[in-house]
């Protein structure tokens, strides 16, 4: 199995306990084939130094503990496939990798990313949707 994680599910993971560091966890348990956009782990430092700088190190730490595949920075085409269905301009990239990716799951908090248009494209489910379908 293949998951992608949005940043912000990357970030309440490392930074809160609840259901993200348990998804964080399960991923690491069973290990989960983590996909990691060279996008979403830059957004995830970026958002780390500016709002938790002392987590910054754990990052890279987690990462080295699970089965992450990196994949590189989306295409032109499937980014041009993303922008006219997202709202916002910074999470076309972030759509575009995904669809790019093709992950079993794609979680995120981000309610923009929870759409019909964009659901008709990629699975994407909520960190409670997913450590649903991850105890099946």
């Amino acid at each position: 199995m293949r998951v992608m994680l949005d940043t912000n599910i990357l970030i309440s993971g490392m930074v809160f306990r609840g259901p993200e560091r348990r998804l964080l966890e399960i991923i690491h348990q069973r290990q989960i084939i983590l996909v990691m956009s060279s996008y979403i782990a830059e957004e995830t430092k970026e958002v780390l130094r500016r709002k938790f700088p002392a987590h910054v190190p754990a990052f890279d730490k987690l990462l080295s503990f699970l089965n992450v595949e990196y994949i590189s920075m989306p295409s032109p085409a499937y980014l041009s496939k993303a922008r006219p269905i997202i709202r916002d301009p910074k999470d076309a990239a972030i759509l575009a990798s995904a669809i790019e990716a093709r992950p079993d799951i794609f979680v995120s908090g981000d309610l923009d990313l929870h759409t019909p248009e964009v659901s008709s494209l990629i699975k994407v489910m909520t960190t409670t949707e997913a450590l649903k379908h991850l105890s099946e």
